[in-house]
């Protein structure tokens, strides 16, 4: 049975009101960003999206699951308001809480992991190699910052290899995964290698959307767990 059917009717249209605050936020946020906005407001605003997302799991999700996924969403939000907001060392801070966002997201996924499979294989080597290329490319220019930079890129891989190994086989949360990584990707790359052309409305785009993604996997995994 595919994703899609795993969800009722009725799951779906308690969704839609929740999904659509997601999208206007975020679309909001990003355009006020892009527009050069800079105010305090805007740390509150930014996490808007992520607790809707953290409202949408609280609603739909069970058990370990629920509460895990929870933590990993409380722990983006602070992640986004430290970045947000300007003081002494809010980079690392910020890093730092995102480092254990992915951790939780990764034991989350590690409670249904099956490695054995071919498309782990073939996941896994994507992955890893994309993490090589991209340690290769931004950690010359990191500076100091190399060591927790470095940690942080293992830590996110450590999560896309927990999602691609998850027996549902989830394309959502594979490609929530990978979204993730895309966007830690462009802020390395903006920060410690070259300017990105409209960085901050991609690292937004594909961060909001790999939280979207990762939800719904979940959700939709979690939904399916229990009608098995």
């Amino acid at each position: 049975m595919s994703e899609i059917a795993m969800t009722s009717p009725s799951t779906a249209t308690s969704k839609s009101a929740p999904l659509a605050v997601f999208a206007v936020s975020a679309l909001a946020y990003i355009a006020l960003r892009a527009a050069g906005i800079e105010a305090l407001w805007m740390a509150a605003l930014k996490i808007v999206p992520i607790a809707t997302l953290f409202w949408i799991a609280a609603t739909s999700l069970v058990g370990l699951t629920r509460t895990l996924t929870l933590i990993a969403l409380a722990f983006s939000a602070t992640g986004d308001v430290l970045l947000a907001v300007p003081f002494s060392n809010h980079f690392v801070f910020g890093l730092g809480a995102f480092l254990l966002a992915q951790l939780t997201y990764a034991g989350n996924f590690l409670r249904a992991a099956q490695f054995g499979s071919r498309r782990f294989m073939l996941r896994g080597a994507a992955l890893i190699l994309a993490a090589l290329l991209l340690g290769r490319q931004v950690l010359p220019g990191a500076g100091e910052l190399a060591l927790p930079v470095a940690f942080y890129i293992v830590a996110i891989v450590f999560m896309a290899l927990s999602a691609a190994a998850h027996r549902s086989g989830s394309s959502l949360l594979f490609a929530g995964a990978v979204t993730f990584m895309v966007s830690d990707a462009l802020i390395a790359l903006d920060r410690f290698v070259d300017p990105v052309p409209m960085a901050g409305m991609w690292i937004m785009l594909t961060y909001y959307g790999a939280q979207a993604l990762l939800v719904m996997g979940l959700i939709r995994t979690d939904l399916a767990a229990r009608q098995a």
